[in-house]
């Protein structure tokens, strides 16, 4: 019987803490400020231009992501080779 009591009372207890309207205010008002800011940026998403070119065949770019990322020992021309610079012991 106490807790409808409790339940029944006009408001909370006077030691409870409650965001009140000031609380409500300020997340309304980050509510409002984060629906311009993702209105703003769909705006600025749907103005970006790409320029897609056409596609690069399959042999084109699979000969040159090998010669790039292999690095200078996969270079046929110098692989043979000895360096003129470097001192020989």
């Amino acid at each position: 019987m106490n807790a409808l009591a409790t339940l029944a009372s006009d408001g909370p207890a006077a030691d409870t803490v409650t965001p009140g309207v000031l609380g409500f205010i300020a997340v309304a008002a980050i509510g409002v400020a984060l629906f311009f800011l993702m209105k703003s940026m769909r705006n600025r998403l749907a103005a970006i231009q790409v320029e897609r070119g056409e596609p690069a065949s399959a042999e084109d770019s699979a000969g040159a992501g090998t010669a790039e990322t292999a690095g200078p020992e996969a270079d046929p021309g110098t692989a043979g080779s000895t360096d003129a610079a470097s001192p020989s012991s």
